[in-house]
């Protein structure tokens, strides 16, 4: 990491060039090459320094100056190609590169322009001009050579040449400690680029001449390497192909810009971009070819560095998605589970929740015990199907849901599942009964599996041949795992995943993933089983308090009653309801609601309910008198509360005529009192609906026993159905009471042409009106006249 505050900066202006000097001094080069692109064409010129003419040049210098014919005057190849100071204007004799490596004035670095458009860029870019005599190359004593650079930007571009060309603005020798350089010396390390000429006339291409700047880079002499070819610096780690490129580039005589790691005189390595240009004579031929090297190690490095830099951060941000992948996996599982109450549905959620995230197909089992979970499944696409219990059941476990991605593949995860506990050979059979332990994992992946042996065929060793081998062989899983379920001590049930062929087999983090998952759904189910024993324990103290008695409905009547319990574990509520017969032979019908969802509301609908049933059987009193005599009853006693109630006495039937038969379409007088409960409801026997209203409804129970109790009458002929029922059946948050009781009378009209007789039609109501979790107990009773 760098340090705050540090400026950015650029790998090769760091880069420093230096050269041993006689008596041990060292040179350091200047940092100008930074500035400098040579990984771009550039173009190259040999003059005849005596004649001033341009004997040689490569196609990027004929791009330049068009149309001449070589060799040409300095002078005419320099108007051809416009060549002028960086501003565009005209450069005098003094300043002219080419006029100057005439005078036999070496040129370190200059600015200039040119106006021909070529391949190093549009017109009137800054080209670095560097132009050094070749008298120490044989067969080129009295040449130079010229070359033209396209830079990265003009800036300090000026300034970087005013400071090559002062070691030479003086016509004494440069002293270096003990020993001196020349002027000429001075002027072609100050370029701080390498350059090499290869004659192209021999076979081998020899190196006929290279500058200072090529010993300070490859610690390689003058000496050393002339007479060779450049190959000696390359060693065991420089790539064959791109040496192939070059030497395929040199036959046909094409340039070519090739970066190798090349090696210096003392073995280090460094990475050296060479950029091969062929230079023709008048006739075309290539006479040689001109190098310009560069060591690239420092941009090589960093971009080594960027890239590690760049990989690393991949990778940290794909381990920091997949880490926030398996927390949100993880988050989702406990939320969803966390909102159901039922077994079934938790395991149903959990095995679509795992596949895919987590593995390609589930399958989970469950304790024997718990019995809020199916034993026999429909047979349908919802992860489950229909086999009988008893095969299922192993060591009181029984499969209960299973799931797989692939439609294509389902039904053979079914069949496994379905079979795999009846299906256990020995070896199953005891990797079971070890899965059932407070430990229990196991992990079927290829390093686990014996040598030779895939995990499929591992895994179907544990069955005993059959279907359900048959098919976990087609499956095919790369790798399996299955993890115990567990709560409070016991194993509730067992987790297991698989992945397909295609998929990568799990990994310990999988294993430890499912490991997390397994412990919270074990909790979920440990929940819904603690529920369901707290939700029928209260059920089943709530139905006991809500038994008719035996023989207390008259024969004039039949009676069909369904109470339904809040979602809620352990919320007994106050709902009741009652059927019994007066001493006259009349019916009454009671239903009710004390204020309050606990266990005083239903002491007090149990005390209240056997108040009325009393008050009601010993005498003949019509509804009001009852409803009256109870409040009364109610405060006498010092019962704290409030309840709604209605009350119905419905009166026998005409007695028969002489031709024993009913009088055609006989009627009773019904006899009704509300205390702020919901009306009954009456489904005629023609169908149709109508509710038992009053002009006013009256006071709620225990509220002041003082009020006066109306009893309203109406006529209702045999074959009729009344229906009466509690809030829970028509109130909800977000609808209404009046709203409710209007869907309920929409309701009853619609399904009672389609049931044959008044249970059925309850269950119809139930279903219909029912919110998929009841958040009230709801209690309906249905009495039909006959």
């Amino acid at each position: 990491m760098s340090a705050v505050g540090a400026e950015e900066h650029d790998p090769l202006d760091e880069a420093s060039l230096a050269l041993d000097l006689r008596g041990g001094d060292r040179l350091l080069l200047p940092r100008g090459v930074a500035q400098v692109r040579p990984d771009a064409p550039a173009a190259v010129l040999v003059v005849d320094l005596s004649a001033r003419q341009v004997l040689y040049a490569n196609e990027v210098a004929g791009q330049l100056a068009p149309g001449l014919h070589l060799p040409v005057p300095v002078e005419e190849w320099s108007a051809a190609a416009d060549l002028r100071d960086l501003d565009g204007d005209q450069l005098d004799e003094t300043a002219h590169p080419l006029s100057r490596i005439a005078r036999f004035e070496p040129v370190a670095g200059q600015g200039v322009s040119a106006a021909r458009r070529s391949a190093m860029g549009r017109s009137r870019e800054p080209l670095w001009v560097v132009a050094l005599p070749l008298d120490d190359a044989p067969d080129l004593q009295g040449r130079a050579l010229v070359v033209f650079l396209p830079v990265r930007e003009r800036e300090e571009m000026q300034q970087r040449a005013a400071e090559a060309h002062g070691r030479s603005s003086s016509s004494e020798p440069v002293a270096a400690g003990d020993g001196a350089l020349s002027l000429r010396e001075a002027a072609v390390l100050a370029t701080g680029l390498s350059f090499t000429v290869a004659d192209a006339s021999e076979p081998d291409l020899p190196l006929v001449w290279v500058n200072p700047a090529f010993t300070a880079v490859t610690g390689y002499t003058f000496e050393r390497a002339v007479g060779r070819n450049c190959r000696f610096l390359q060693g065991p780690g420089t790539d064959p192909a791109a040496t192939r490129r070059m030497r395929e580039a040199l036959q046909t005589g094409r340039s070519i810009t090739q970066v190798l790691l090349n090696y210096r005189a003392d073995g280090t390595a460094f990475w050296n971009q060479v950029a091969m240009s062929p230079v023709v004579d008048a006739d075309g031929r290539v006479t040689h070819y001109v190098g310009i090297q560069t060591d690239v190690s420092g941009r090589i490095a960093a971009d080594a560095e960027r890239d590690r830099a760049l990989a690393a951060e991949q990778a940290a941000r794909a381990e920091a998605e997949l880490a926030n992948s398996r927390l949100q996996l993880l988050a989702e599982v406990t939320r969803q589970l966390s909102e159901v109450t039922d077994a079934q549905a938790a395991v149903d959620r959990l095995a679509h929740l795992v596949v895919p995230a987590l593995a390609d197909f589930a399958m989970i089992a469950v304790v024997g015990d718990d019995t809020a979970v199916a034993t026999t499944q429909p047979q349908d696409d919802d992860g489950r199907g229909g086999a009988p219990a008893v095969a299922l059941r192993r060591h009181g476990l029984r499969d209960v849901a299973w799931w797989h991605h692939d439609d294509a593949r389902r039904a053979l995860v079914r069949t496994i599942a379905q079979g795999r506990l009846g299906g256990l050979g020995d070896g199953g059979q005891q990797l079971l009964r070890s899965l059932l332990g407070p430990d229990g994992v196991t992990v079927a992946v290829p390093d686990t599996a014996p040598q030779g042996v895939s995990v499929a065929e591992a895994l179907a060793d544990l069955m005993a041949p059959g279907q359900v081998r048959d098919a976990l062989l087609e499956l095919a899983p790369s790798s399996m795992a299955t993890w115990s379920l567990r709560s409070g001590g016991r194993t509730l049930g067992l987790l297991t995943v698989g992945t397909d062929a295609d998929r990568a087999p799990l990994t310990a983090r999988d294993i430890d993933l499912g490991a997390d998952i397994a412990a919270r759904a074990g909790l979920a189910l440990d929940r819904s089983r603690l529920f369901r024993q707290q939700r029928d324990l209260a059920e089943g103290l709530q139905r006991s308090l809500l038994t008719l008695s035996p023989g207390a409905v008259p024969a004039h009547v039949t009676v069909a009653v369904r109470y339904v319990a809040a979602a809620e574990a352990a919320r007994v509520g106050g709902d009741f309801y009652d059927v019994f017969t007066q001493p006259s032979g009349a019916a009454v019908a009671v239903i009710g609601d004390v204020m309050g969802h606990d266990t005083d509301a239903a002491a007090s609908m149990a005390q209240l309910r056997s108040t009325v049933r009393t008050l009601g059987m010993l005498t003949d009193d019509g509804p009001a008198e009852v409803l009256r005599r109870a409040d009364a009853l109610m405060r006498a006693s010092g019962m704290d509360t409030t309840a709604t109630a209605a009350v119905v006495r419905l009166p026998e039937p005409d007695a028969p005529d002489r031709s024993g038969s009913r009088a055609e379409r006989a009627a009773v007088l019904v006899e009704w009192s509300n205390a702020g409960h919901p009306p009954p409801l009456v489904l005629d026997d023609d169908g149709g609906v109508r509710l038992l209203t009053a002009p006013a409804t009256d006071l709620l129970l225990g509220v002041d026993p003082g009020t006066s109790r109306r009893q309203t009458q109406h006529p209702l002929r045999l074959g009729a159905t009344l229906l009466l029922y509690t809030d829970g059946l028509v109130e909800r948050r977000d609808m209404p009471l009046q709203q409710g009781i209007a869907r309920l009378q929409e309701v009853v009209a619609r399904v009672a042409p389609r049931v044959a007789d008044h249970h059925q039609l309850l269950d119809l109501v139930l279903s219909e009106m029912l919110p998929e979790v009841a958040t009230d107990d709801v209690a309906v009773v249905a009495l039909r006249l006959t």
